[in-house]
């Protein structure tokens, strides 16, 4: 326990200095203004000292960055080829606090303001066109400037870049003016889901990051039993038991692959108990889900959950399961580990730790691991703790104490808890605290995002010192014109940016006619 530091009471202020959230880039596209001179855009979630191109064996300074969406021009030097890779590193100040210090609330950032803030998830994909995006599930609008209950996105600077403003997207899914409709968001390879705790409005949707202002699809079919939250399918005459109140979803895989996992407040387990993680192997939902689980992951055995307020993650031998708990104890933890190899509890936070509860209570159910899975946040009272993750001898996991910090915010019920790329910590509470940012300490604050694989860039071999010289021969002849034909024709031995005459992108006539009239001395 010697290493686990608790934060002074400057942490419950913005911290005095600025200090800003440990940084990277996102939203990277690359656009040809002439020749081998590009603009490059990007979007910094925090203000960087340096962002560096990077692009073969090459490294081009782009200066100091913004917070926030920047255009930089760059004359790619001594770089040639055709669909080159890049990628952006962005440097910041190291962040060498002793603990985690808030760098964003409500206070600093409006667009952090939210009333009953259920879940914030974010899209740490780099392969995704969408990395960087971050979602909010309102579920209870009220004092703040929120109208109503569904879903927000900004992009990783928190900006509201649909401007969607105050009204929420909810694809006609029918969010119930309650305080758990929708629940949790979950970032999947390719679609947003939702999931509702409520009572009256049970189930999961699927929504198309690429245009919220569509329709969300449900998961789930049946009926809802008296209004209990058990959806049930009751044709043939007999009564299915599909799926109930969800407190949290997984999914994982992708199109036809798609898996969806489910913590169910409501489906009754083979071991008698609610409280249990559910597989759907939904696929591309083509149709809504009207059958029993797939399987029943945790059918709660030793019935250690029993509180509803949960967040599930998997890991590489199991699931972690947090949910809300005053005071933890034995039989019934703020954590556990469930190892699906042996159907056994292999970790339980009240009995990990000889010296004392690890964590001691649990507020209420926050849960977050980093993404290289070697750090573990967890809401406590006021405050949220982090682990360093490892295992056991016996290949058992276990937690370090690593932080434990006060987060400042009006309340301590932390709904949800996520991590960026760069190790930032975002936090959602309700009763209109809003959200919360916080940066983890590091010495080297620094992040390197590769390009979307459509946002390459083609560099011609050579840059002509004649004006329609596209053979390389250092004069204007009817064998430009030729190589301009033969690439429209597809059969070029030029590349197609050398043959782009006037530069617009696209090789056509106006690339032949431009080089005849170089030839005839009008260029």
């Amino acid at each position: 326990m010697k290493h686990f530091l608790l934060a002074i009471a400057a942490c419950l202020a913005l911290c005095a200095t600025a200090q800003e959230a440990n940084v990277y880039a996102s939203g990277l596209k690359a656009t040809q203004v002439e020749g081998n001179k590009y603009n490059i855009s990007f979007v910094l979630n925090a203000p960087a000292t340096a962002v560096d191109l990077l692009i073969g064996e090459q490294t081009f300074n782009l200066g100091a960055g913004v917070k926030g969406v920047n255009n930089v021009e760059v004359t790619l030097d001594g770089v040639t080829g055709e669909n080159l890779n890049w990628s952006l590193k962005a440097t910041g100040e190291p962040n060498t606090s002793d603990v985690p210090i808030k760098v964003e609330d409500k206070s600093t950032n409006e667009n952090l303001d939210f009333y009953y803030a259920r879940s914030i998830a974010i899209d740490n994909d780099v392969e995704s066109p969408y990395f960087g995006r971050i979602y909010v599930a309102e579920s209870g609008h009220g004092a703040s400037s929120r109208t109503s209950n569904g879903l927000y996105v900004f992009n990783a600077a928190f900006e509201d870049f649909t401007e969607q403003g105050a009204v929420p997207y909810a694809g006609n899914a029918g969010f119930e003016a309650s305080s758990a409709s929708p629940q949790r968001v979950f970032v999947a390879k390719d679609a947003l889901y939702l999931c509702d705790w409520s009572d009256s409005h049970p189930g999961v949707w699927k929504a198309n990051p690429a245009d919220l202002t569509q329709d969300f699809t449900p998961i789930f079919g049946g009926e809802n039993y008296n209004g209990t939250g058990l959806l049930v399918n009751r044709a043939g005459g007999d009564s299915i038991a599909i799926a109930g109140s969800i407190v949290s979803i997984w999914v994982e895989g992708e199109g036809e692959n798609t898996v969806l996992y489910t913590f169910d407040e409501d489906y009754v387990g083979p071991a008698g108990f609610t409280k249990t993680l559910l597989q759907y192997n939904i696929g591309n939902a083509e149709n809504p889900w009207v059958q029993a689980p797939s399987a029943v992951v945790f059918d709660n055995t030793e019935h250690l959950e029993q509180n509803g307020s949960t967040m599930i993650i998997p890991d590489a031998t199991g699931w972690w399961i947090s949910q809300y708990r005053w005071t933890e104890a034995a039989e019934l933890p703020a954590l556990i580990h469930f190892n699906t190899s042996t159907n056994a509890v292999d970790f339980n936070s009240a009995t990990a730790n000889p010296d004392g509860l690890l964590v001691g209570n649990s507020q209420i159910g926050g849960l977050a691991i980093n993404e290289e899975g070697t750090l573990l946040a967890i809401a406590n009272n006021d405050g949220i703790k982090v682990f360093e993750m490892g295992e056991t001898s016996d290949g058992a996991p276990l937690l370090t104490p690593k932080y434990a910090f006060l987060h400042g915010m009006a309340n301590n019920r932390v709904w949800s808890l996520a991590f960026d790329v760069a190790g930032n910590l975002y936090q959602a509470n309700d009763m209109n605290a809003g959200l919360a940012i916080f940066a983890m300490p590091t010495d080297d604050n620094s992040y390197t995002t590769p390009a979307p694989v459509d946002q390459t860039i083609t560099v011609a071999s050579y840059i002509p010192s004649v004006f329609g010289d596209v053979t390389g021969d250092d004069s204007v002849d009817i064998s430009d014109d030729n190589a301009v034909i033969n690439v429209m024709l597809g059969k070029g031995t030029v590349p197609e940016i050398t043959a782009d005459v006037n530069g617009d992108g696209i090789v056509d006539i106006f690339d032949v006619n431009m080089v005849i009239n170089a030839m005839l001395g009008m260029e």
